[in-house]
Formats: structure tokens, C-alpha cells, sequence
């Protein structure tokens, strides 16, 4: 039993870690290697929900038919569009599902924030999905909230484990009366 107990104190404190870290790295204006797709403007290649893997790229390594990910210079917004045209101030890009060049192109160099290995996890596992739920990105606000739920009962399963720890086993044994 001790040792089931141990494995889920492990497991939870590499959980709780991660989720920090991952905070962490996003307030701190990064974006992980890990992206997801919200829009449908790369369909066939990518689809809402997929869970991309990119790399940073520096702008001579930027060709034609590259997938990139980028800030809109208009909105500030992630987009994961194909590389159309390179140019000395930045590059035309477009969605696959798209009509014609995006109309915020050229997308200066240093909005660049990387390029799409080919690897992906697809939307039909559901993991982008519940990402993008999670992340009041689809649903709001019910994603949030249920987030807010889980970290506020991972927080008192934790406390509450702590506390019976500090007392001794915390449980008195049963007592045989007939």
C-alpha cells in the first residue's frame, strides 16, 4: 500500500512541475514546441485540433512550401500558414485552404517564431481538442472552468495528504466490539 502511495505522490508532483513549467514558459511570451491548430485554413495538411511540433527557424533557413508559425502583424495572433513568396522584408505566406496571399504579407523575419517538422499528433486522438477546450479556445467558459475545478481538487488531495502525513497515519484503528 505504501508503495502505491509513493507512486502517486511522484506522479503528482511531475504532474504539478510540468503544468508550472508550462505556465511558466507561457507567460514568459514563449510558445512550446508543441502548437495546436485552430483554424481550418491548412486543410488537408492540417486540421483543427492537430497538435503540431515546431522547431525555431532563423530566416535564411526559410524556403518556399514551408509550413511556419508566426505573430500576425495585425492582430497578434499565432498562424501556421505555407511560405508562398520570400523576400528580403519578410515573407508572403498562405493557408492551404485559402484563396489568395494572406493580406498582412510580408510577415517581418522577427515574427517568426518557427517552422513545422512534418510531425504531428492527429485531431482525431482528441488531445488538441481538449487543449483547445481546457483553454477556453472552444466552449468558453465551461474549459476553464473545469480546469479551475481540477487544480483547486488536485490542490486539496495534496493538502489533505500532507496534513494526515503531519499527524502520524492520520486513521485510528478499528476496533473489534462485538
Amino acid at each position: 500500500m505504501a508503495r502505491r502511495i509513493l507512486a502517486a505522490d511522484i506522479a503528482l508532483v511531475i504532474l504539478t512541475l510540468l503544468l508550472l513549467a508550462v505556465i511558466a514558459y507561457r507567460v514568459s511570451g514563449n510558445v512550446t514546441p508543441l502548437l495546436v491548430v485552430k483554424s481550418g485554413s491548412m486543410e488537408p495538411v492540417l486540421h483543427v485540433g492537430d497538435v503540431i511540433v515546431i522547431e525555431p527557424a532563423r530566416s535564411e533557413n526559410i524556403r518556399v512550401g514551408d509550413v511556419i508559425v508566426f505573430w500576425n502583424p495585425w492582430y497578434g495572433n499565432l498562424v501556421v500558414h505555407r511560405v508562398v513568396r520570400v523576400a528580403e522584408e519578410g515573407v508572403y505566406t498562405r493557408g492551404d485552404a485559402n484563396a489568395g496571399i494572406d493580406p498582412w504579407s510580408p510577415v517581418p523575419y522577427e515574427n517568426i517564431v518557427g517552422k513545422w517538422t512534418g510531425l504531428k499528433i492527429p485531431y482525431w486522438l482528441g488531445i488538441g481538442y481538449l487543449s483547445l477546450f481546457l483553454s477556453g479556445e472552444i466552449y468558453p467558459p465551461y474549459g476553464l472552468v473545469l480546469l479551475a475545478g481540477l487544480i483547486i481538487l488536485n490542490l486539496f488531495f495534496a493538502l489533505r495528504g500532507l496534513f494526515r502525513r503531519g499527524r502520524g497515519s492520520g486513521e485510528e484503528p478499528e476496533s473489534s466490539q462485538g
